[in-house]
């Protein structure tokens, strides 16, 4: 690529490997230089199907590279019925859950960007098909098509596109092992022509059933002892395992404006295919790779010299390893800098489907981390690498890469059957900036959702964990991530935080605000009633609110009209307001009280209903639209100078009442407030009250005397309510804009009630009837509480009530807690309207100059599975059927066949038929009958090669086999191959036949 505007950026990688569930896992074994291949058990083999005849040859390997987790799946995540997901490829299941999390750490939602992001992927043939088909219960209730679709390779990427809602090209690529880099070179291609804006890019490849090992071949592409060797001397073969992988790509351009991170640069990608100048269709080709590796070096613009690092196909098989080292000798140069040689199949064996796109996912790492991980297993060079004098070599240990200069490696994937694949990447390091401004000191709004509530918790948990582990972490870049880069759930939560520690208790202990759509988002705000006043309520919260300082501003104006006073002598941090004056405290309450509410609804948290405690309802009429506010100040002003003016009494908390009921009944002392089933405040004169303690302290009730001057809710205030009455005439009453509850009759407000002067008068008189308000609101679905007023009183008061009821969780905030926390407590509610309403805009606690890297969805996976069928039969053949169970079964041997060690033998062309003897004779006809049995038709012509009958070198190492049982003796791959028709596969083994008998 020869300008900037084509480079392609890594913004996302994601991969699930044996013993590696992640990228971090994945580095880190490959650093440590560990391999991710194990033995199995016996038990394990067997219970894969193996029969004991076959795990017990000598020639059965047990070792496999055991992909974890593939039976679970979060079908509830992506709308998929128990049954559906039961017979859904587990290839498929990978792929849609890595599709997300891949989505995740680019932080893109897919249900809100504007981006067409395309999907370029291919996995394997489906086994676990063979599984499901035998399932007639499930095909029948599904229907075929249902199976046949949930198994097609076909779907991987639609069905993909479809569930994850991504609207770029979606297309399957299907090149055999180097699927994963050509899809990339695919997803490449189409960003290159603008057809997308994003590419979700990679493989999957999962066989089952995994633990049952495989029979080793000679001469075939498996290894004898389930070791990988790459590069070795003893290099026999590679062994197959599962995974995937997947990468996220974009423009570099958009990657940079769009503020993501760049884990490598994509400079050029090629693909061709070897055409038909090769031994046969599965061969490697020299030409094939050195074209392609030429084709993308030239592309990207690099010099030969400038790739320090290749991660090669290096699949540990001794005729692949040379072919592949010749052709990057040839498309490299032999001169110049060392580059380094690696291949990852030491570690994780072949991952088939996926290896390119893993080799690509571990070269991106290489440069990012500035260092090449070990090639494992390569003990000693093989020598037909040819190295000696090159500039080549393999990294058989740890190489640090020069960390202040740009750094450029090479991949390489080749599929059988031709397609060959080559990447170049670039190191990447970004620009430096301008540091944008950082935001000013406040609390943030965490937010975050899920699918269900066990899996919210597991995205509470991971949040947590991440948190703790980074000391660094800046909430606000965590808040803006959470709020722009994930997609919103049914389930969700929110909660505000000023510090990293505060945010890790809440999220551990969980305490944080849920809500649900299909749960009750009803909300309510409780305004506090007098004696809750503290000092300097709001004064900080005023500093760093603007809509509150405002809303405080209208509020103390329009009250100060009508005081002789000046609240704000009375707001400010040196105010004392601990016994004042019931003139001072009742329109202080209201200022601040009005103020927070407005605030809030300012904010976009809109209450469904109102009510409060005494002087709070008056508080939540007026934000109800009952008063406006010129008048609601003037009232609550007349109001407190009235009540101030009635004679001194006093009030008592008390748990129960029976102790008082001759108090009660003798008229000196009435109850002032039923707050909760056990909690009420008597009210009378101080004799009264005096009496009521007493009485308390002698019958063991818990009691307590409660910081006012005077008996409200009580006769006492008769003379104050009369007046009240008289003034209340000449106002203008509106009905409430929002369902109020009253505290004198519990019930949702009338307009009648609202409207009447009446009311207004007996709400001096009147039982606050606090517990039956709560009940109504619960009644009409409300579980969440949002206190409007200093500290927790009411809310203290809603969980006795309610706390221990069988209705919904509460949720409860407070707008000011302590002092020092006030912004963060308003901040809390309206983390509390977020969850009942994510519509409510909660920007200005989420900011920040870009992104961070967060954990990704916290799937909650169930078993879906169908037991797994061994191969293409149900059975495998007994030891019987030579023919394995699959094919035709072959003539045996003839009785006296000895068997003879493996030689090297050359023949010379066969003499005419008529010369031949009876027993070569019959070995022949055994040779031909073997030959059709694997092209398919009659061997006619004895001296035609099996490649030109049609054989290719996969069939033909499955025939070499099959002759060496047949005849028992060593009859080595070179031999067939330089013999490989009937007459001279049958003079090779007549010749060693005759050198060594079998038994002596």
């Amino acid at each position: 690529m020869e300008s900037e505007d084509e480079l392609i950026a890594i913004v996302a990688m994601e991969c699930r490997l044996p013993q590696a569930g992640d990228v971090d896992e994945f580095w880190q074994k490959l650093v440590a230089g560990e391999s991710a291949i194990r033995d199995l058990t016996d038990e394990e083999v067997a219970a894969a199907g193996v029969p004991a005849a076959q795990r017990s040859r000598p020639d059965y390997v047990k070792r496999a590279g055991v992909l974890e987790g593939v039976a679970e799946f979060d079908s509830a995540y992506f709308g998929y019925s128990p049954r559906e997901a039961d017979i859904l490829d587990v290839q498929q299941r990978l792929m849609l859950e890595s599709s997300v999390s891949l989505l995740e750490r680019a932080n893109i939602d897919p249900h809100r960007t504007e981006q067409r992001i395309g999907v370029f992927a291919g996995s394997g043939m489906s086994t676990y098909l063979f599984g499901a088909l035998r399932r007639r219960d499930l095909v029948e209730s599904l229907g075929e098509m249902v199976v046949r679709h949930g198994n097609d390779k076909d779907f991987l990427a639609t069905r993909t596109s479809y569930k994850l809602n991504l609207r770029g090209p979606s297309v399957n690529v299907q090149t055999a092992c180097s699927t994963g880099l050509v899809a990339v070179h695919s997803a490449v291609q189409s960003l290159l022509l603008n057809e997308c804006d994003a590419a979700v890019a990679g493989a999957v490849h999962v066989r089952l059933p995994q633990q049952s090992g495989y029979r080793y071949q000679v001469g075939g592409v498996l290894s004898p002892d389930g070791v990988c060797r790459p590069f070795d001397a003893g290099a026999n073969g590679t062994v197959f395992t599962n995974g995937l992988g997947l990468v996220l790509l974009k423009r570099l351009r958009d990657a940079l404006a769009d503020g993501d991170e760049v884990h490598a640069v994509i400079a050029a990608s090629a693909v061709n295919n070897d055409g038909a100048e090769k031994v046969s269709f599965t061969a490697p080709s020299v030409g094939g790779q050195v074209a392609v590796l030429s084709d993308a070096l030239q592309l990207s613009g690099a010099k030969p010299t400038d790739i320090a690092y290749i991660e090669a196909h290096g699949t540990g098989t001794a005729l692949g390893d040379p072919i592949e080292m010749e052709a990057i000798k040839q498309a490299y140069g032999h001169d110049g800098a060392p580059c380094g040689i690696g291949s990852l199949k030491g570690n994780f064996g072949h991952l088939n489907i996926a290896a390119g796109i893993i080799g690509l996912i571990k070269a991106a790492l290489v440069l990012k981390h500035k260092y090449v991980p070990p090639t494992v297993n390569v003990g000693e060079l093989n020598p037909a690498l040819d190295l000696d004098g090159s500039r080549y070599f393999v990294t058989t240990e740890g190489l640090p890469l020069d960390r202040d200069t740009e750094t450029w490696a090479g991949v390489s994937a080749f599929g059988m059957g031709g397609t060959n694949g080559h990447v170049i990447l670039r190191s990447f390091e970004r620009p430096s900036a301008e540091p944008a401004p950082a935001p000013d000191a406040g609390p943030s709004v965490l937010t975050f959702s899920a699918r269900s509530e066990n899996a919210l918790r597991g995205q509470a948990a991971a949040l947590a964990e991440r948190l703790a582990a980074d000391p660094d972490a800046s909430l606000a870049a965590y808040a803006y991530t959470l709020r722009e880069g994930r997609t919103r759930h049914p389930y969700r939560a929110a909660l505000a935080a000023a510090d990293r520690a505060e945010a890790i208790a809440r999220l551990r202990a969980g305490r944080y605000h849920r809500g649900a759509e299909a749960g009750a988002d009803e909300l309510a705000f409780v305004f506090a009633g007098q004696g809750t006043q503290r000092r300097a309520m709001g004064s900080v919260l005023a500093e760093k609110n603007e809509r509150f300082a405002r809303r405080l501003d209208e509020a103390v104006e329009a009250v100060n009209q009508h005081t002789d006073f000046d609240l704000r002598t009375h707001l400010g941090p040196d105010a004392e307001v601990e016994g004042i004056d019931t003139s001072v405290a009742q329109p202080l309450l209201f200022a601040v009280e009005y103020a927070l509410a407005t605030a809030l609804i300012d904010s976009g948290v809109r209450p469904s209903h109102l009510f409060g405690h005494s002087l709070g309802e008056v508080v939540a009429a007026t934000v109800a639209g009952v008063f406006d506010l010129p008048s609601a100040a003037a009232l609550v002003a007349t109001r407190a100078k009235l009540m101030g003016d009635c004679p001194a009494g006093a009030m008592l908390a008390v748990d129960g009442l029976d102790a008082f009921a001759d108090l009660l009944d003798g008229g000196s002392l009435v109850v002032a407030a039923a707050n909760s089933p056990t909690q009420s405040v008597l009210s009378g004169t101080h004799e009264a009250i005096e009496a009521a303690a007493a009485r308390a302290a002698e019958a063991g009730v818990r009691h307590q005397r409660l910081a006012t001057s005077h008996a409200f809710h009580s006769p006492l205030m008769r003379e104050a309510a009369e007046e009240f009455r008289a003034f209340l005439r000449s106002f203008t009453f509106h009905a409430p804009r929002i369902p109020l509850v009253s505290n004198i009759t519990g019930r949702v407000l009338t307009e009648y009630e609202a409207r009447s002067p009446h009311y207004w008068a007996d709400h001096l008189l009147r039982t606050v009837s606090f517990a039956e308000s709560l009940r109504t609101l619960r009644e009409s679905g409300v579980s969440r509480f949002v206190e409007i007023g200093a500290g927790q009183s009411m809310s203290n008061l809603v969980r006795a009530n309610l706390g221990s009821d069988d209705g919904p969780p509460l949720q409860l905030a407070q707008t000011l807690g302590e002092l020092e926390r006030e912004e963060e407590s308003f901040a809390d509610a309206v983390a509390l309207g977020w969850a009942a309403d994510p519509e409510v805009p909660i920007e200005e606690y989420a900011v920040a100059a870009r992104m961070v890297t967060l954990p990704t969805y916290a799937f909650e996976r169930h078993v879906h599975w169908v037991e797994p069928a061994l191969g293409f039969g149900t059975d495998f053949g007994t030891d019987e059927d030579t023919g394995g169970g699959s094919g035709n079964r072959q003539a045996p041997a003839p009785e006296a066949s000895p068997a003879a060690t493996a030689a090297d033998v050359r023949t010379e062309d066969p003499a005419p038929d008529d010369t031949l003897d009876g027993a070569t004779e019959e070995i022949r006809g055994i040779v031909a009958q073997i030959f059709e049995s694997f092209v398919g038709a009659p061997a006619t012509d004895h001296d035609r090669e099996f490649f030109e009958l049609g054989g290719n070198s996969l069939m033909a190492i499955q025939l070499i086999n099959k002759l060496r049982e047949t005849f028992e003796l060593d009859f080595s791959v070179k031999d067939f191959y330089e013999n490989s028709s009937v007459s001279r596969t049958t003079n090779v083994i007549k010749a060693l036949l005759l050198e060594e008998p079998a038994h002596v």
